[in-house]
């Protein structure tokens, strides 16, 4: 009786087996029709794939094409840009007196304080002793420095961007980039400004507080 039951586990072990390479045999016909079927679709997306690549190109081109542009202080006239983002018209001058309260205005570079340290572009302005931005310019004001005496400003060189300065108050220090050497010493004058007529207007209450 014991032989017999050996006898039959063989066939069993061997039906088992056959069962297996049948299910192997289905599933691989069934990915191959799938795929199959999937082939016409997977060409034509492989041309579309092509057809990005090469515009992808076409567009950094034009982008640093841009960019030079704007480096060489071109009009704003001869720019394909929006409105809201194009030829940089930031003010080299400033003026702490200016009738509207805006001391000096323009677009910076600013990093963000986010583990990524990403930068942005931002229309900053100085006015009513503060520093303010927005991402657009009909967007609300956003502070990054409530009160300018209560800050300093420095220029920054040892980081991976050119023109560069830092602001920084007891709370937080935030890091700006200008467009070129000329706009970032007009900026820091301008900050340095703001803080000597800040002074000027309030100084009693500003010491004793």
């Amino acid at each position: 009786q014991i032989n017999v039951l050996q006898a039959k586990k063989k066939f069993e072990i061997l039906d088992a087996m056959l069962s297996f390479m049948h299910a192997q045999f289905t599933f691989f016909q069934q990915g191959y029709s799938l795929l199959h079927e999937l082939e016409p679709y997977m060409k034509k997306l492989a041309s579309e794939l092509d057809q990005l690549v090469i515009d992808s190109a076409v567009e950094k081109r034009e982008m640093e094409h841009k960019h030079a542009l704007i480096q060489q202080r071109v009009k704003p006239e001869s720019l394909p840009f929006s409105q809201d983002f194009s030829y940089d018209d930031s003010k080299v001058e400033f003026n702490v007196d200016a009738p509207n309260g805006v001391v000096m205005e323009g677009y910076l570079f600013k990093r963000a304080s986010n583990a990524f340290k990403t930068w942005n572009r931002r229309w900053f302005s100085i006015q009513n002793s503060q520093l303010v931005y927005q991402k657009k310019l009909k967007d609300v004001l956003t502070v990054v420095v409530e009160d300018l005496r209560l800050c300093t400003v420095k220029p920054c060189e040892d980081i991976e961007r050119r023109f560069c300065f830092e602001v920084v108050s007891p709370t937080k220090s935030c890091m700006l980039q200008a467009d070129s050497e000329k706009l970032r010493q007009a900026w820091i004058q301008a900050v340095q400004a703001s803080i000597a007529s800040a002074y000027r207007e309030s100084p009693d209450s500003y010491y004793i507080e």
